[in-house]
């Protein structure tokens, strides 16, 4: 019995969720049955002891002494305790979000012909979401329904011919609607970038370009306002508007939002200075490297007190690229405990590994990424590159280039990636090949041969689409280029 879900829900309550639920429990208005009570104060009486001591017959024995062992009796005791946490589960989110009891006071006043208890408790509702700031879905919601109701409510038993209260039912609805549509959709999009998963997004394209047709109408719902802005900067990433216009109104109505919301806010933005970076717009490393400062010292860049490996990866990343090394170092060192326990010391290494690389200390490199697991594609795709580097710095012509087949191979394979990013994939292994052998064979050439030849690769770099890591062949073909001027 110890291994039974509702024990190990009990053990996992924190002190205060455990003192409140042994209230509830024990509270004769939800529950009147001693036996459950019982099993309750000898589950929850093992709590932090070394030795958990619940066995299914003793147990049984103690609630029903000198009775033969029923493990369905005990089953269903078991059963009741459960039942006894959902509803403990649901009075205490209605007791966190009261804006929820209120809407089902007003629903049950209604139901009761509690007309004059409906009034009172609607005018005060009101008054409530008017000093709301924040417009979330919850704001949208509350007032939907509260005008849903007392709108039916005047239309049957006052007035019928003042049509306002289902009019703001109705403008309520479509607000709640179109934020939670454009909400979910950046959520998703996000998702279809990052790992081609599909989506069928129905009627988003009619919401869009709604709003752009009642500009007036929205111009004061700020949450609608900065969702759509989210969704066209992933969906129109060139045109810079979209973020620029986002980062506007992040300024000015961020502490509007709850701090979960903050974070997801934050990470949109920073996803979309990730996709200008690596579509070759590199002020972009700047304008993100701010974003994660801000983040690191406002506390946005964690989840629940963690941060995220790709967060964690990206930041190192990007502070190694702008060459402020010790910066990196030490974020690399002091915030490897907020990691994720399960992927620490992996993204620790490849982290480590990549700094290394930045350093110039290229043995390093291959130390640290020996230890690193390919637990994501990423992972696999950013060791695979780190080492094409690595191994092309160390002048391990060989090495390299059974490393590029076998990085192609699982490119190829892949059904994680999309169309997309296999193109970008394959066309960088295929000109960094072209890389590699012109400087393998390059004392071969003649001086205007060598210029000819880079020349002509340059161009190809420029000109190849879709491709990763542009900047990067294009910095080798200029090494190549000024040994060849020298």
């Amino acid at each position: 019995m110890k291994n039974s879900k509702i024990v190990q829900y009990i053990f996992e309550f924190s002190p205060g969720d455990r003192e409140k639920f042994t209230q509830f429990v024990h509270s004769p208005f939800f529950n009147q049955h001693e036996k459950t009570i019982q099993l309750y104060d000898i589950i929850s009486r093992q709590v932090n002891r070394k030795k958990v001591r619940l066995e299914s017959k003793e147990v049984f024995s103690k609630l029903f002494p000198g009775a033969p062992y029923n493990q369905q009796k005990l089953h269903d005791l078991q059963s009741n305790l459960k039942k006894l946490l959902n509803r403990f589960y649901a009075a205490q989110y209605l007791e966190e979000h009261p804006v929820f009891s209120n809407l089902l006071t007003l629903e049950t006043a209604y139901q009761r012909n509690q007309f004059d208890f409906l009034k009172n408790r609607a005018n005060q509702l009101k008054k409530d979401l008017k000093k709301q700031d924040s417009k979330d879905e919850t704001f949208y919601y509350a007032n939907y329904r509260m005008n849903n109701i007392i709108g039916y409510y005047g239309g049957t038993f006052v007035n019928r011919n003042k049509p306002d209260r289902l009019q703001a039912m109705l403008d309520y609805l479509d607000r709640y609607y179109i934020l939670e549509k454009l909400k979910n959709s950046c959520q998703t999009y996000a998702h279809h970038l990052l790992i081609n998963a599909q989506y069928d997004w129905a009627f988003l394209d009619d919401v869009l370009k709604y709003l752009e047709q009642h500009q007036e109408k929205f111009k004061a719902d700020y949450s609608i306002l900065l969702y759509q802005n989210v969704l066209l900067s992933m969906r129109d990433y060139q045109n810079e508007s979209h973020y620029q216009y986002l980062k506007k109104l992040l300024e000015q109505n961020l502490d509007r939002f709850n701090e979960e919301e903050q974070s997801d806010l934050f990470t949109f933005a920073y996803n979309y200075c990730i996709l200008r970076i690596n579509r070759g717009h590199s002020p972009y490393q700047e304008e993100l490297f701010h974003l994660y400062e801000q983040g690191l010292e406002t506390g946005l860049v964690f989840q629940h007190g963690v941060i995220t490996e790709w967060n964690y990866k990206n930041i190192a990343t990007l502070g190694a690229k702008l060459k402020k090394f010790k910066w990196t170092e030490d974020f690399i060192t002091q915030y490897k405990e907020y990691l994720p326990k399960q992927h620490r010391e992996n993204v620790y290494n490849y982290n480590l590994a990549y700094l290394y690389y930045s350093k110039g200390q290229y043995e390093k490199v291959l130390d640290h990424l020996l230890h690193v697991q390919y637990t994501d594609i990423k992972y696999h795709l950013s060791s695979s590159y780190l080492l094409v580097r690595t191994y092309h710095k160390l002048g391990n012509t060989e090495a390299l280039l059974s490393l590029l087949d076998t990085f192609r191979l699982f490119v190829m394979r892949n059904k994680q990636m999309t169309g997309s990013q296999k193109k970008e994939y394959i066309n960088f292994i295929r000109l960094a090949k072209k890389v590699i052998l012109l400087k393998h064979e390059y004392q071969i050439y003649s001086k205007a041969e060598r210029s000819k030849k880079l020349e002509k690769l340059r161009k190809q770099i420029q000109e190849t689409e879709p491709l990763i890591n542009r900047s990067w062949l294009l910095e080798e073909c200029e090494g190549e280029a000024v040994e060849a001027n020298a």
